[in-house]
Formats: structure tokens, sequence, C-alpha cells
């Protein structure tokens, strides 16, 4: 098979034209004819009819033509698989998470990222939001995936996925009997909530201050888990992701809310501004934008 035979066919035909052929292939004029007639006597047909005043590929010239588009296709995928191949990712790839995400959202974005690139070896931190965005700025870690946007200039951020907020309470309490709750309802209860720093706590308190809402008792628990599992044993009700919710099978716990839109809040991927990413990271962030359609 002439490569490159076929690859001045190509370059002809397309610029309709010899003396440009071989000025985009930086070769000869002769040598250009000498590559269409070397695949003319291959083939045993004429595949361009042309003099001064005109320039026209012949049907068969159209055959050939269209099977070697797809032949030099096929060998620059080929080349590109390979070297794919010869330069996969290696090396270490420390990711820092807020707890929501890294528990509920991570997991499944990180198998889709191993299976791809099974060399580089992956260390995840959970942590709230406030110092998972501390840490990459320190370049501890060298990517972060937190709750809600991020402010500070010193750190690049972009959303890729909405969550939705939702109120549970303790399954037998008298806000699931009630048909329609109340902003009254909402007065004088415990309630139950993350550290601060945590991107879930600060919905939650700006939420109840929103809609001046009067706390009886604050709880808190440095655990998503163990903030549903508390309400669930009737310590309190809170304001927490739907998404955990519902991966602990708690939809029995949610109260519908008609009167009070809770914030939706994004979960944001965070890189720090200053400096070139590594490849790993730069991989990891088109993955990331692939899976949830970012542009």
């Amino acid at each position: 098979m002439d490569v490159e035979a076929f690859r001045t066919f190509i370059t002809v035909v397309e610029g309709k034209s010899f003396t440009k052929a071989a000025v985009t292939l930086s070769i000869s004029q002769p040598s250009v004819s000498l590559h269409i007639k070397h695949l003319e006597e291959v083939f045993g047909t004429k595949l361009i009819d042309r003099s001064p005043k005109y320039f026209n590929i012949t049907p068969t010239g159209e055959i050939v033509y269209q099977r070697a588009k797809q032949m030099m296709g096929a060998m620059e995928k080929a080349k590109e698989e390979v070297s794919e191949y010869h330069n996969q990712l290696t090396g270490e790839l420390t990711i820092g998470a807020s707890y929501t995400v890294g528990e509920y959202i991570l997991p499944s974005l990180l198998k889709e990222f191993d299976d791809s690139y099974p060399k580089v070896n992956l260390s995840v931190h959970i942590d709230n939001t406030e110092n998972i965005n501390r840490s990459v700025l320190a370049h501890t870690y060298d990517i972060g995936f937190v709750e809600g946007k991020v402010d500070s200039k010193e750190l690049k951020a972009f959303s890729f996925l909405e969550d939705e907020m939702v109120m549970i309470a303790p399954p037998e309490h008298l806000l699931h009997r009630k048909k329609n709750v109340q902003f009254k309802d909402l007065h004088n209860l415990t309630w139950i909530g993350r550290e601060e720093g945590s991107g879930t706590r600060d919905i939650m308190d700006a939420t109840l201050r929103i809609y001046d809402v009067e706390v009886k008792k604050e709880i808190t628990i440095t655990s998503n888990h163990g903030v549903v599992q508390a309400v669930r044993q009737g310590l309190g009700v809170s304001f927490i992701s739907k998404s955990i919710v519902q991966n602990q099978l708690g939809e029995e716990l949610m109260v519908h809310l008609p009167y009070i839109q809770v914030p939706k809040r994004q979960f944001s991927c965070v890189v720090p501004a200053e400096g070139k990413l590594s490849k790993n990271v730069e991989v990891l962030v088109k993955t990331v934008k692939e899976q949830f359609s970012v542009t």
C-alpha cells in the first residue's frame, strides 16, 4: 500500500490541481504526476481527466478517492490510539472532596476515570468545603470537589451539578401528619446540622435566617450519615441534600414545604488559579465536564 500516493491523490482531488498539491505537500509537480500514474496502474483505470481548461475526477476515481479517505482516516485514528497507549497517564492524583460530593457523587466519576487511566494512583480526602478550598489553594490537594460556589480569586472553579436540599423530620413527627406545613410549625424545634465550614450547614443556616425561624436548640454532627440517622431516631429535624436522603433510603423522612423555597446549591470543581495544571488534573477536569455535560 503506497500511503504517500494515496495522500497525494486526495490532495490533488480536493485542490483540483496538481500544482497546488505539489505546494501543499512540498514535493515537485513531476512527483505528484508519478504518484497519480502509479495508482492508475495499480487499479487499472483512469482516475482523473484533465487539460489546461478543465479538471474532472472519473467515476472510478471517485471510488478510489472515497476509499482512500476512509483508509487515511483509519490510519490517523490508529496513530492516535498508539500514541495514547504509549503516553498513558501515570503517577499520583490527590483529590479533596466535601462530604456530600465525596460520599455520593465522586465514586461513579472516579470509576470512569480509573477505567480509562488505571496507572494513576488516586488518593481521596473527605473534609468540609472550607477545608478543601484551603487545601487546594495550598497545593496539598491537586483538585477539589466542593458544595456551593467558590468566591476566592486565588481559586478557579466551575459548577458541574445542581443539588436539591430537602427538610427531613423523624417518621412520627407532627410535620408528617400536616397537610400544609406553615411557618409557625418550624419554630422552636431542635435542628441538627453539619459543622461550621460545611456547605450543607451554610444552606441550613441561610434558610433558617431568611425565613426568621426560631430555633429551640442546635445539634452539630460532622457526618451526613450521622445527621440522617439522628433525625431518624427522633433527635431533631434538618435540611440536607436530597441525594443523601435517597441514598440512605430515607424518603419517608422528607417533609414537603409548600411555602418555603429551600435554596439550591451547586457542586463545583476547584483548582488553583495560578500555575499550570498537571496532565492528570487536566484529564480529570475533562472527564467531569464530559460526564456532566458542562460546556
